[in-house]
């Protein structure tokens, strides 16, 4: 019983890896869907040897749902994760791109908030994922600077 409530519990925490026919089968369920892409949807459920479930599903679902099928359907491993999760350091730096060391280094300059749970840091994702936006952010304005420097000098 223990260990039937944590394999539940942990099912699709991790990324899921597509096999070659769900990809297929993704492509298509995803072009039926794409032309109601921004819409509420009614989707109806028929388990094997049970009567069919019509689900309402909001235009928010929906989008995660074109997302997630576009992502398997080009073979992509797809994970969701709720925008209030903590992650560990080591996530963080796996969604920035950057080394474990170097992301530590921003916890530590205050760049990214941090709760201790032990001895292990976590990081608020939203936090995370604001910071990521706003050094994009910084960086598109850095490349017309260095674009609009770059007409001035006419080395276009």
């Amino acid at each position: 019983m223990i260990v039937e409530e944590f394999v539940m519990a942990h099912i699709h925490t991790g990324p899921v890896l597509p096999t070659e026919q769900e990809a297929k089968l993704a492509a298509t369920a995803r072009q039926v869907l794409a032309r109601r892409d921004g819409e509420a949807l009614q989707l109806q459920v028929k388990p094997t040897g049970q009567e069919t479930v019509a689900l309402d599903l909001p235009p928010v679902v929906t989008r995660l749902i074109l997302d997630a099928l576009k992502e398997t359907a080009a073979g992509h491993a797809v994970a969701l994760v709720p925008v209030e999760a903590e992650i560990t350091t080591q996530q963080a730096a796996d969604l920035l791109n950057v080394s474990r060391p170097y992301l530590i280094g921003l916890i530590d300059a205050g760049a990214l908030p941090v709760r201790m749970v032990g001895n292990q840091r976590r990081i608020p994702l939203q936090d995370l994922l604001d910071y990521k936006a706003d050094i994009y952010a910084k960086r598109r304005e850095t490349l017309r600077e260095l674009v609009a420097y770059d007409q001035e000098l006419g080395l276009e």
